[in-house]
């Protein structure tokens, strides 16, 4: 019974992490990106907000985001300015092993809307 309740818990504190997750309206625009589509201000916000949101700040820095990359070490990229291919990134987020296997970054599982974001945060200027 102890380990029933301790799962449920630990199921109940997942959802309300995810809960904390801003909430993207449900329009074309945003489940259907297309390389060529505008990107807006509130893309690189929703971008922000998943890079904290999914991890990627415990790894790496980025100096839009304070006290962001403290576990990266020296062979983890400073993302502050880093600017690098839309289509490759999008290869790269959406499953980093495809591309190098013996990496450390994991796959998220993000959705297509999500990766389009953190590309948006990412190509800001800060």
């Amino acid at each position: 019974m102890l380990k029933l309740s301790l799962a449920i818990a630990a199921l109940g504190v997942a959802l309300l992490a995810l809960s904390a997750l801003p909430g993207r309206a449900a329009t074309p625009a945003a489940t259907t990106h297309s390389p060529t589509a505008a990107v807006t201000s509130a893309d690189a916000d929703y971008g922000r907000a998943l890079f904290s949101a999914k991890g990627c700040v415990t790894c790496h820095h980025h100096g839009a985001i304070p006290g962001s990359g403290q576990l990266g070490g020296s062979d983890v990229p400073d993302l502050t300015n880093y600017t690098a291919n839309a289509d490759f990134l999008r290869t790269w987020l959406k499953d980093p092993r495809a591309i190098r296997p013996n990496t450390w970054m994991p796959n998220l599982e993000l959705k297509q809307d999500e990766i389009e974001a953190l590309i948006a945060f990412l190509s800001a200027k800060q």
